[in-house]
């Protein structure tokens, strides 16, 4: 029973863990607030959520507002991108549904394909963002490039991105666990699948040869970066 509770055993590291989740997803609410900052607070949250499950994680409210500061720049026009994208799908999905210009349904089928390949971006443009130093198009070019070449994580990453907010969102008695976890879970679900990618990308651009462009990190992803300071 005393190891059970243990400092370093597995239940007190859950525990501390879900604790800086709840933590963690109320300061990312807060830095949302206006929503143009949405895209540097979720980034922040990333980062600090990677930092975590690598044990590199410190104090949650100085790293937190460090990465936020940092990703202000790059983050918000690719936020605002992935934004003024899902409002014009969602425009259009209501004109089709609605159905007052008389087009047909099937209409939906190449929406719903949009939806579906925005989300798939949208699940590796964060933790993009969050860890390296990219220009907005280098960030949607990788995260094409990564959804594609990872597919069946994408379509994992895809599944805990909109189920668990879905069925959050949409029980009254699991309602209250959105604003405790709702943003942060997934985030956290996510990144242990995206974790490695981000390391073989990591170990792909310390591996450069002499003479190659600093911060190409593979044959195929060809955008110069720069890791962000820890």
């Amino acid at each position: 029973m005393k190891g059970l509770f243990n400092p370093d055993g597995a239940v007190m590291r859950a525990l501390s863990d879900l604790s800086t989740l709840v933590f963690l997803n109320a300061l990312t609410g807060l830095f949302c607030i206006p929503v143009v900052t949405a895209g540097a607070s979720f980034a922040a949250m990333h980062y600090v959520i990677m930092d975590m499950i690598e044990d590199k994680g410190g104090p949650v409210i100085p790293e937190f507002r460090k990465r936020f500061k940092e990703n202000l720049k790059n983050a918000t026009p690719v936020w605002l991108i992935i934004m003024a994208a899902a409002l014009l799908l969602f425009a259009d999905y209501r004109i089709i549904e609605g159905g007052k210009l008389g087009l047909p349904k099937l209409m939906l089928i190449p929406i719903y394909a949009a939806i579906f390949m925005l989300i798939a971006v949208y699940v590796y443009v964060m933790p993009l963002t969050a860890k390296f130093v990219l220009s907005t198009r280098a960030v949607f070019k990788n995260a094409v490039i990564l959804a594609i070449a990872y597919l069946p994580k994408t379509f994992l990453m895809i599944a805990i991105s909109v189920v668990i907010p879905f069925v959050l969102l949409n029980s009254m008695m699991l309602l209250p666990l959105f604003f405790l976890i709702g943003l942060s879970l997934p985030a956290y679900f996510c990144a242990l699948v995206y974790l490695p990618i981000i390391e073989e990308m990591q170990r792909s651009k310390g591996e450069t040869k002499k003479g190659e462009t600093e911060g190409e990190i593979s044959s195929e992803l060809k955008d110069d970066i720069k890791e962000r300071e820890e």
